[in-house]
């Protein structure tokens, strides 16, 4: 496919990204890490657009967040904490999920039981940063002596926040802890990301994307596709300002790409309606124009009202969304 530039690396600084507008382009990111047996990457894919956690929060999932002990499938996750809020949100898990994670394990082969403690994703730097935890004495640690150990080379700007932000929470009780659990834990999460976000750019580039996506379009794409295929379910946004951990709808709307997406449908029909005016055609669009916009259950409760007949309302039903104007 053709090559173009593409925005799958995070960069310094606000940066907007959309969701994966196409289905297709969904389709193609994900045939990428199959076709080059990328199978960590394909199941982050998958579990970011099927659960739109933040690729952060993905990477750290732990087998136990998926699995009970006793080695069955949990119908719900209630164990990921946000990195970035300390939310912890409570997910159905879908059977695609487990279709995808199926797919996975018979290509890695592994059994979730014999490693159910443990992170998902094997990562060296993580896997190191797990035994320095099991061999080293981080509560009678410095900052200096800490600096030293993992030859940090931090300016002393950068230890004065350490130690302010360590002041400023009451979670860890030693310096050495909030160093390990804090500091360090955030730097795999980091590394971790920024190395996926390089197999995704070229998955990015298979695909020939031309509009600005990211890791983060994942997540956005959890929405938009969530509320694309249900658009006449007026709970649908509610639901999702919930599972994104939103503060107000209108959050949501603009996170999941909606407000970006009726602006450029407002933005052509006004070019259209602009178009027919110059051909003289104005007045005709004008009259044309829907009059009245209703919620679906309120425009069935119409319907019920003129009608008993249970073939009659659903063949009512389907005219309307035949008939909808977008």
């Amino acid at each position: 496919m053709a090559q173009t530039r593409s925005y799958a690396t995070k960069k310094k600084g606000k940066t907007e990204v959309q969701p994966f507008w196409n289905m297709s382009d969904i389709k193609n990111v994900v045939e990428w890490f199959e076709k080059n047996e990328e199978w960590d990457g394909y199941l982050i894919t998958l579990l970011e657009l099927l659960l739109g956690r933040r690729i952060g929060d993905t990477v750290m999932m732990k087998w136990s967040d998926l699995y009970y002990e006793n080695g069955n499938r949990k119908s719900e996750i209630d164990t990921v904490e946000e990195q970035k809020t300390g939310k912890i949100t409570n997910l159905p898990v879908s059977n695609m999920v487990w279709e995808a994670v199926d797919n996975y394990l018979s290509h890695v082969k592994i059994n979730p039981m014999e490693h159910y403690d443990e992170y998902i994703f094997y990562y060296q730097p993580k896997t190191d940063w797990i035994h320095r935890g099991e061999f080293w004495h981080y509560k009678v640690f410095t900052l200096d002596f800490w600096c030293e150990k993992l030859d940090k080379d931090f300016s002393e700007k950068r230890k004065e926040k350490i130690v302010s932000d360590y002041k400023k929470q009451n979670k860890y009780e030693t310096l050495g802890d909030y160093l390990y659990w804090e500091v360090e834990y955030n730097d795999i999460v980091k590394w971790q990301t920024d190395d996926y976000r390089k197999k995704l750019k070229k998955a990015i580039e298979y695909a020939g994307i031309q509009y600005r996506v990211s890791s983060h379009s994942l997540r956005k794409s959890f929405g938009y596709w969530i509320h694309k295929t249900h658009p006449f379910d007026p709970d649908c946004l509610l639901s999702l300002q919930k599972l994104l951990n939103h503060s107000d709808l209108q959050t949501t709307m603009n996170y999941i790409g909606l407000t970006e997406e009726k602006n450029r449908q407002l933005i052509n029909d006004h070019g259209e309606f602009i178009h027919n005016v110059l051909a003289g055609k104005g007045d005709e669009i004008v009259k044309n124009m829907p009059v009245i916009s209703l919620k679906s259950d309120d425009f069935g409760k119409i319907i019920r009202m003129l009608t008993d007949d249970v073939d009659k309302y659903q063949r009512a039903i389907n005219m309307a969304n035949e008939l909808r104007v977008i």
